[in-house]
């Protein structure tokens, strides 16, 4: 089929003009995607740098005051209070230590502080080697990967220009009936088609950075292997499309509990709302009874 497709392509009238635009085309996206990619990473090695310089100032008081074992003065306690504010602006922070740095601020607590210590002087240690993978030569891998992610974008365009000019060659130059059952099956592998074009971009051009999200992108790889199945023939389709939409709805199950990084940290005790308000309502008939009794 596929000969035949490019040889009817081919034969047309002013072809190889359209095939040098869509090559230009995708030339184009490509630098424009790898130009993006760079500015990206750029752009995370910055803020990268930020919050270190930031970090670095609380971590440092942190580690003295724990070595020295006495009280705070009030000029070091006004730095601590600084220091722990410039870090609430610190983007590469996650949100559970930002809680941590918004709990020691509101009570200076010496638990809480060691607690805090311990997963600031954690995540910049995280951050310091990021920081130090990027100044590295880039390994084999790494080298060929820098060169195929900003193909993703060019990729996906040839891939969904393909797949409609499959259909229309089928359904024009094929003599397939509109109300065809036939047709029906063709029209459904290009939506399961377009959805491993979707996801594949998705695992294609999703940063390769932690363990994070390690469902979602088996999820997504399970989605595109679904594809394999139009390998049998086009009466695949619907089973193909099927699998594809159970795999779908799961997603929502299977990824919508709480990251860990958003849960409670250890020895986080504010209470929610309506756990305040249900002691409130306990205490205070106790109150009246002790008064009743003295």
């Amino acid at each position: 089929m596929f000969p035949r497709w490019m040889e009817d392509l081919t034969s047309r009238p002013g072809a190889e003009i359209v095939l040098l635009g869509v090559l230009a085309l995708l030339l184009v996206i490509y630098i424009w995607s790898a130009t993006e990619v760079r500015r990206s990473h750029e752009r995370r090695m910055h803020r990268v740098r930020d919050t270190l310089y930031i970090s670095t100032t609380l971590l440092g008081q942190l580690t003295i005051h724990e070595n020295r074992k006495y009280e705070w003065s009030e000029n070091e306690h006004h730095e601590l209070l600084t220091a722990m504010l410039a870090c609430k602006s610190a983007a590469c922070l996650s949100s559970q230590l930002q809680d941590q740095i918004r709990d020691c601020i509101k009570d200076h607590d010496p638990a809480r502080l060691a607690l805090m210590h311990k997963a600031l002087e954690r995540e910049c240690t995280v951050l310091s080697d990021e920081l130090g993978q990027d100044t590295r030569a880039d390994h084999w891998g790494k080298a060929i990967w820098t060169i195929l992610r900003p193909a993703a974008e060019p990729a996906a365009l040839a891939a969904t220009w393909f797949l409609l000019a499959d259909l229309m060659f089928r359904q024009r130059l094929l003599d397939i009936s509109v109300e065809s059952w036939e047709n029906t099956l063709l029209w459904l592998r290009v939506v399961s088609l377009m959805i491993t074009i979707i996801y594949g971009y998705l695992l294609w051009a999703s940063p390769r950075r932690g363990t994070r999200g390690t469902v979602t992108r088996m999820l997504s790889l399970l989605i595109a292997l679904c594809s394999l199945l139009h390998l049998i023939g086009l009466v695949a389709a619907p089973y193909a499309l099927g699998l594809q939409l159970v795999l779908f709805i799961s997603g929502f199950r299977l990824t919508g509990t709480r990251p860990r990084s958003d849960r409670p940290y250890a020895g986080h005790t504010e209470l929610e709302p309506t756990k305040e308000l249900s002691t409130e309502n306990e205490v205070k008939p106790l109150r009246k009874s002790d008064a009743y009794i003295g």
